[in-house]
């Protein structure tokens, strides 16, 4: 069955309040979901939080989520303000500056250079939340700049955008981590010769 079959089968269960509908949801898009809350939230277990709100909230509003012209942005437009709320209201509660988590697990976990690793997850956690949405999806979740675009309600060439200008910056951080560990490295050896 393809993506719009499956949308319109979801919507119409949804209709007719026929509970298969959330399993539904929940098998085709769930997993895409998570990946984009993960990149907004930059915390695995809050971007799981907020996909509980997101199944709570199509609960819910089932008559409006069975009346949307396009299911899937739909779903990512309803996750976005769902984790964007939760965002206001965590950051009411506690501090921001929390320690980096396991919201982005490298696809090697015994990748030999770690540090670089850290610094792109740190990298990746400072872009601005459009930015960041647009890698993770694209490099995450393996979507297309034209899915991206028509997930987050932004233009294929708005995503390709964001998608260059947060490599750009990543690149930045990177590089200038390697620099900063070279020429630390020169001149605690420099220091040391003297």
């Amino acid at each position: 069955m393809d993506q719009e079959a499956v949308a319109n089968e979801i919507r119409s269960r949804l209709a007719a309040n026929d509970p298969a509908a959330m399993e539904m949801i929940w098998t085709e898009y769930a997993s895409d979901l998570l990946g984009y809350l993960a990149g907004i939230h930059c915390s695995r277990s809050d971007a799981e939080d907020s996909l509980q709100e997101v199944f709570v909230t199509i609960a819910r509003k089932r008559a409006a989520v069975a009346g949307a012209r396009q299911l899937r942005p739909y779903l990512f437009q309803l996750a976005r303000n769902v984790a964007l709320n939760r965002r206001k209201q965590m950051k009411r509660i506690r501090d921001r500056a929390e320690p980096m988590s396991d919201w982005l697990v490298p696809v090697a976990p015994d990748a030999p250079d770690e540090d670089r690793i850290q610094t792109l997850v740190e990298g990746l956690a400072e872009l601005p939340e459009k930015q960041r949405s647009v890698l993770v999806l694209k490099f995450y979740r393996d979507k297309t700049l034209r899915e991206i675009g028509t997930l987050l309600g932004i233009s294929e060439n708005t995503a390709a955008s964001c998608f260059r200008y947060g490599i750009e910056k990543l690149r930045r951080m990177v590089t200038e981590g390697r620099n900063e560990e070279i020429h630390g490295a020169r001149s605690t050896h420099h220091q040391g010769v003297g």
